[in-house]
């Protein structure tokens, strides 16, 4: 046989070693892959620059060890009112230096985020034909309203949305499976199923709900299609992750009932629903381009595609039917929450917006405007500066007159619930937080808590009084927010309020030549 077709059969150079990487990359991975930095950019920007509010201080109070692991645990962990995974992720940053809020946002969030995109990453690995609706996922969900306010927030949320946004790639992957999990060839995308379904319910008491539903219909639909390893693998962790959650209600339920005799939901039923189908509606026209999908797919849809949507709006239904079930009897609907509403609404969405993939203008108009709605409320509203805000007016004061006096109480004293046990139960977190922000600030703060008082005199220095986390309009009695703070010495005082956009601040000036009180509200 001749030698010269062997010889120019097999080139020199492998073309995979000669090419650049991003020569080799397609078009639509490129960008969506620029799309994905711009979002994540945005998102981190707000994390490290927004303000704190009380939550996040829930997070430092319940990560903090300085008595001891032990004690953490029995009076915190115990005594929350959420499942205890974000916590103890939460206590290993903060073991490893990680301890301020922006931090802990960085830190938790894009690890998150970074986990979902290469749990994309290799399942279109393994299913070349999902990469485009992999891709569309991460950018609808990626730039939902709820996902950047999550990002910016040191909570479980945005690690909730991650989970069931990756539930929801695994689920779109098994729909369209035509042989089941192997062992040895997937154990990349059996790890995926599992820390997904696991996070998907492990995370929150009523989001979990969402993905236990996703995570047994999912089964459902495996097992009837002949793939029973995989409708084992979801069946098996889902156990395990109800299990886990059961055991921590059966532990903290003891204290709920000891430590909460009052909730702040206070939602009528009926218009509890709105809730849902507000997020549905925000999260189906949030990115016009992407209903252009349904042109596309004017023809129909094939049979993996039908039943993926299947699944997804059952969950929809059968998850929003029974929150707002449990709602009658017991108020649990908030919007962050419900942040599965959202995603499970996107990955619908989804479907059809895939097509758009192998067309390079409308799929270039649907990452822009993913790309302008996660910018969108930055721009407009900027960063929130939230309990900062009311750290700067009392440093801003205190910088013109150095001997001001400033008190600070929880804003819980300000409502009708001011006698419950919550509001004592939150005493030490609010006492944290207003010492962090004062600290930070350059002044002092001392903290009236429920059922105790103080007494202060202005000098030539006025005396502030700081109140976080109240209700709005509740500075229009000013005398009565400085009685409620427990605060005296304040009789014959002129009193004046700064509001921001998450509490306000009185202040109290001495008084010259003038015996009926003066009350002022400045904007």
């Amino acid at each position: 046989m001749p030698l010269g077709p062997q010889l120019t059969a097999t080139p020199a150079f492998p073309p995979a070693a000669s090419e650049p990487l991003w020569r080799k990359a397609s078009l639509p991975s490129l960008v969506g892959a620029t799309a994905l930095g711009f979002i994540l950019s945005f998102a981190a920007a707000d994390a490290a620059l927004r303000g704190p509010w009380l939550d996040e201080i829930w997070t430092l109070e319940l990560s903090d060890t300085r008595n001891g692991l032990l004690a953490l645990l029995r009076d915190g962990w115990l005594h929350d009112t959420h499942p205890p995974a974000f916590n103890a992720w939460a206590t290993l940053l903060a073991s490893l230096g990680i301890a301020s809020i922006p931090a802990g946002r960085l830190a938790s969030n894009l690890l998150a985020a970074g986990l979902m995109i290469l749990a994309a990453q290799r399942l279109s690995s393994r299913a070349p034909e999902l990469t485009g609706f992999n891709t569309v996922v991460l950018l609808l969900t990626l730039s939902l309203p709820q996902a950047m306010e999550s990002f910016a927030t040191y909570r479980s949320y945005f690690w909730q949305i991650a989970a069931i946004g990756t539930l929801v790639l695994v689920a779109r992957h098994i729909a369209s499976a035509r042989a089941d999990l192997d062992g040895r060839k997937d154990l990349d995308l059996a790890v995926i199923a599992v820390v997904a379904t696991a996070a998907a319910i492990g995370l929150h008491f009523i989001g979990g709900l969402f993905g236990g539903l996703l995570a047994g219909m999912l089964a459902w639909s495996a097992h009837r299609r002949g793939l029973r390893r995989w409708a084992a693998l979801l069946l098996a962790t889902a156990a395990l992750a109800t299990l886990y959650i059961a055991a921590s209600v059966l532990l903290q339920a003891p204290n709920w009932a000891n430590d909460l005799d009052h909730s702040w939901i206070d939602l009528p039923a009926v218009q509890a629903l709105a809730v849902p189908a507000t997020l549905a509606v925000a999260a189906l026209c949030q990115n016009p381009i992407a209903l252009a999908g349904l042109w596309v797919m004017r023809d129909g849809c094939d049979d993996a595609e039908r039943r993926f949507m299947t699944i997804v709006l059952g969950v929809l239904v059968a998850g929003i039917a029974i929150v707002l079930a449990v709602h009658a009897f017991q108020p649990i609907v908030v919007d962050r929450y419900l942040v599965a509403v959202s995603v499970l609404v996107s990955a619908v969405v989804a479907v059809p917006a895939a097509r758009l993939v192998q067309h390079p203008i409308p799929f270039g108009l649907l990452a822009l405007a993913s790309v302008a709605a996660a910018a969108g409320p930055i721009v407009v509203q900027g960063i929130q500066p939230l309990w900062n805000e009311g750290a700067r007016t009392i440093a801003r004061i205190v910088a013109e007159c150095p001997t001001t006096q400033v008190h600070a109480a929880s804003g819980w004293a300000l409502g009708p619930a001011a006698e419950t046990r919550a509001a004592r139960r939150e005493d030490p977190v609010f006492a944290r937080a207003y010492r962090l922000l004062a600290a930070d600030n350059g002044f002092a703060v001392h903290f009236i808590g429920q059922h105790e008082a103080a007494s202060a005199t202005p000098d030539p220095c006025p005396v502030l009084i700081w109140f976080e986390h109240t209700p709005n309009e509740a500075e229009d009695d000013l005398p009565a927010a400085v009685e409620a703070a427990g605060l005296a010495g304040l009789r014959d005082a002129r009193l004046s309020a700064v509001r921001s956009a998450t509490g306000f601040v009185v202040r109290a000036d001495r008084r010259v030549g003038a015996s009926v009180p003066d009350v002022a509200v400045r904007p």
